[in-house]
């Protein structure tokens, strides 16, 4: 111990110096006062706020982070293929003001005429999330920006979805709002408790909607905390609830052991009477199942499938490496697959397959993303197109399109804030980098593609 002494007291003589040169610098206004009191200031007056400001102090603290220009930005890497990009054409863009959007750069080799809905990080007034529309020849045409009227979370959310009339659902900041596709706010779905949960104490995490959302004759399909839920696309009223107590209750009545292992509470877990909606989170671990991703098997692609139906659910928990298949009207897991994908999104029903994007983040040569077909009536899994040919490996985001007919690939990289459309050979056809200044991109989130006679036919109703 005696010879830390000396050390010790050389760090005391240091506060103590320092101590005494502040003291002397606000007494005696000595350097560096000058330099530091504007700053000190404004730190104070951020503290105290103002009388006309009923924000609060860590409201304040999100609200400039939120709308702080590069709070989302990061040092994407080169696309790894040799490509000419160029800036985008804003000369025709109708929208909310969008900074650095002349930035913003693209690569197409225009053989095809496509056009995309594109979201995530764009700078407007009061607001750092927003969407375009961009064309497969670099014209920016229309913008949406993203702003509730109460921030949720800070984050701008994955979740993007186009109804048949071109009302345009996203999350962001964990708000779930629709946008007409001229540009006005429809509505903002309330953030409204299950009946039963009313007077007890829940997780925050429980109290807004995120990740994916699908769209489905007349509804969005989203998360709100652990409950899926469908909103009117017209309203944003919640139409159904279905909470992941009942899909446990299910595989419990189905002797299915799916939930099982996030369970820390084992006397409550096995007395399944004794769980409900109030006290099931204190029975599971923090997040256990992640939930983040709904389809829902359309009429048109039902037939391509002999055991499922149209309105069967098609749901992820990454937490669990599971994607299953759920039918709400009899309350059955039809089909499940349990750790052929790891921390997977966005599990899409194709033409009698089921498509997902596997992240594959603690795969053996390294993070590996890939999209993976599963087997319907056996439990194969095969590569349908590894995403680090494009330069695309995230552990934790992720979300594709795939056409079954054109082999056309969509994909967002939220890591490098890029955007890659192309086929399955490799071959890219379209490319959108969000980029504010050279070596920095804004996060990308989402991208849907947008069909020439729907753009024409949404777009001759505004102004």
């Amino acid at each position: 111990m005696k010879k830390y002494l000396p050390v010790f007291g050389i760090i005391w003589l240091v506060a103590l110096a320092c101590f005494i040169w502040g003291a002397a610098m606000v007494y005696y206004d000595i350097f560096p006062y000058r330099l530091l009191m504007p700053p000190f200031r404004q730190v104070i007056a951020f503290w105290k706020g103002h009388p006309a400001d009923n924000r609060s102090l860590v409201q304040r603290l999100q609200d400039e982070l939120i709308l702080n220009p590069f709070a989302f930005a990061m040092n994407p890497l080169p696309f790894p293929m040799q490509l000419q990009f160029r800036p985008v054409d804003t000369s025709s863009y109708r929208g909310p003001s969008i900074g650095y959007l002349d930035q913003a750069r693209y690569y197409s080799d225009t053989s095809r005429k496509e056009y995309f809905l594109i979201y995530g990080g764009f700078i407007s007034e009061d607001t750092h999330w927003a969407a375009i529309l961009i064309s497969t020849e670099g014209r920016v045409l229309r913008g949406w920006s993203m702003k509730p009227q109460e921030y949720r979370l800070i984050d701008g959310g994955i979740g993007l979805a186009i109804s048949k009339t071109g009302d345009l659902a996203t999350n962001t900041y964990g708000v779930l709002m629709s946008h007409s596709w001229c540009g006005e706010k429809k509505w903002e779905a309330k953030q409204t408790k299950s009946p039963a949960l009313a007077g007890h104490e829940i997780p925050y995490s429980d109290t807004i909607y995120h990740h994916d959302i699908t769209y489905h004759e007349g509804r969005f399909y989203t998360f709100y905390g652990q409950e899926i839920v469908s909103v009117d696309e017209n309203t944003g009223e919640i139409i159904e609830r279905i909470h992941i107590l009942e899909l446990i209750r299910s595989a419990r009545d189905q002797n299915l052991a799916l939930f099982d292992p996030r369970f820390r509470d084992v006397v409550l877990f096995y007395d399944v009477h004794r769980m409900n909606k109030s006290n099931w989170h204190k029975i599971v671990v923090p997040d256990p199942f992640h939930p983040n991703k709904i389809d829902v098997l359309s009429r048109d692609l039902a037939d391509s499938f002999d055991d499922f139906e149209a309105g069967d659910l098609l749901i992820s928990l990454r937490n669990l490496n599971l994607v299953f298949v759920f039918r709400p009207k009899t309350s059955k897991i039809l089909w499940y697959r349990y750790g052929l994908t790891s921390y997977q999104h966005d599990p899409t029903f194709q033409r009698g397959y089921i498509a997902v994007f596997d992240n594959n983040p603690l795969a053996n040569s390294g993070p590996s993303s890939r999209i993976v077909t599963l087997g319907v009536r056996d439990h194969t899994r095969s590569t349908l197109f590894d995403l680090r040919i494009w330069g695309i490996s995230m552990r934790i985001h992720g979300n594709f399109e795939f056409d079954d007919d054109s082999n056309l690939l969509v994909v967002s990289d939220d890591n490098n804030g890029r955007a890659v459309v192309g086929y399955l050979s490799g071959k890219p056809i379209f490319i959108f980098e969000n980029r504010v200044e050279s070596g920095k991109n804004l996060r990308l989130k989402n991208i849907t593609r947008v069909s020439p006679h729907q753009v024409e036919e949404w777009s001759a109703r505004c102004n």
